[in-house]
């Protein structure tokens, strides 16, 4: 008989009754799940924000750093006592010397913020002695004489710093109704161009319209120089008119001298008189030495310690003039410093008995009226005539370009505008 098969064993599917505790649990559960749902949109909007900020100050802080063109960076003056001086302000007690970008250059060194202090010094140093004492004073009256010109004909609360275009081009037209000549103007711009660059300003000077303008300045009012030159006959002249118009025997071999080394050595009137301006550069005993020798021809060693443009020195060697004694530098220079004898090879070359340096203003009467007495066109023939023969002569004698370069102590080719060889009366 078949066996009837077992039943399985299941658990039973119902559960007890529920708890309160297990109640309260799942909907606190479903109360969490539910402010979860509705926060997690806020939070992520909020996240996306912060990000987004973040990223933009991050760009911001890279273009701060980034090289500017030269127009968007704030100009600083750089610490110097040659910009100071030339715009008539007390030197800083700041040792750094800031300056801007260039305009496509990389940017600033972060790395150092300032300078040593000696070097600090050194570099203010150099610039300083890239001018001469001439320089510096003629940079300085022509800024000065800018500022004016904008604070009476633009506005009394304007200030030349830093350019602006308008007050430049204004200036221009100022300089040409005042009746200056367009090559004064010029070296009015180009000293104002000077002292923008040395206070890290834009070069305004170099603006189209000013170009411009100053081509059309020359255009309309060429620049004449009329002056004619000395030549070694007008010398020989002059040197000869010398006992007629001054009764004084020194005066006379002092003039002669004068006359005669101002045509030799090219000289400039302020190098052998004494002048008004703010560092002299006549000649002292000690910058002559007479070589007493036949064989070397004789020849004077004179030194100039320094000069329009350059403070260095220079050393020439003159040779004696054999074929007209009248004129020659070495015989005009001996007799009259045996006659002078200079106590001290500190005193002026060109002085009186009592040591008093001649004035310019001596010089250019007594030169008038040797002149005159020679029959001479006083507005034609100046102090100046002397440095213009030299370089006149000394073309039509043949010497070089550099060479005659070389004797004047000119930096360029204007010594070019001095020669005048269809004037010359041999």
């Amino acid at each position: 008989m078949a066996s009837r098969p077992k039943k399985r064993k299941t658990k039973s599917s119902t559960t007890g009754p529920v708890t309160p505790l297990q109640k309260e649990t799942s909907e606190l559960k479903d109360l969490v799940t539910e402010c979860m749902t509705a926060a997690l949109p806020i939070i992520e909007n909020t996240v996306k924000e912060c990000l987004t900020k973040l990223k933009s100050n991050q760009d911001s802080a890279s273009t701060s750093t980034a090289p500017q063109p030269e127009e968007s960076v704030n100009n600083t003056t750089p610490n110097t006592s040659t910009f100071n001086a030339i715009i008539d302000l007390e030197p800083s007690t700041d040792t750094k010397i800031q300056r801007t970008l260039p305009q496509h250059g990389n940017g600033e060194n972060k790395g150092s913020t300032c300078t040593t202090t000696p070097l600090t010094r050194t570099a203010d140093f150099l610039i300083r002695n890239s001018l001469s004492e001439d320089s510096l004073s003629s940079y300085r009256n022509i800024f000065a004489s800018y500022k004016t010109f904008i604070r009476a004909h633009v506005d009394k609360n304007s200030t030349p710093l830093p350019p602006s275009l308008s007050h430049l081009l204004l200036y221009i037209a100022h300089c040409f109704q005042s009746g200056l000549a367009a090559s004064t103007t010029r070296t009015h711009i180009a000293a104002l161009s000077f002292t923008f660059q040395l206070g890290g300003y834009q070069d305004l000077t170099q603006n189209f319209l000013v170009r411009k303008q100053l081509q059309g300045f020359s255009k309309v009012k060429p620049v004449m120089d009329n002056r004619l030159p000395i030549t070694p006959d007008i010398l020989s002249k002059i040197v000869s008119a010398l006992p007629s118009i001054t009764n004084s025997a020194f005066s006379s071999t002092l003039l002669h001298a004068m006359y005669v080394l101002a045509f030799c050595a090219f000289l400039r009137v302020g190098e052998i008189t004494k002048t008004a301006g703010a560092k002299q550069h006549f000649l002292l005993a000690k910058h002559v030495i007479l070589q007493k020798d036949s064989q070397l021809g004789n020849p004077i060693e004179l030194t100039i310690p320094h000069f329009k443009h350059s403070n260095q020195s220079i050393t020439l060697h003159l040779q004696q003039n054999t074929s007209n004694p009248l004129v020659c530098p070495f015989l005009a220079l001996q007799t009259f410093m045996d006659v002078r004898g200079h106590k001290s090879p500190v005193e002026p070359l060109f002085s009186f008995m009592d040591g008093t340096p001649v004035s310019r203003q001596f010089f250019t009467d007594h030169l008038r009226l040797s002149l005159s007495f020679c029959g001479l066109d006083t507005n034609k023939y100046q102090s100046h005539s002397f440095r213009i023969g030299a370089a006149t002569t000394a073309a039509a004698s043949g010497s070089s370009d550099i060479q005659i370069q070389n004797m004047g102590r000119w930096k360029s080719s204007a010594f070019k505008k001095y020669i005048r060889i269809p004037t010359i009366k041999m």
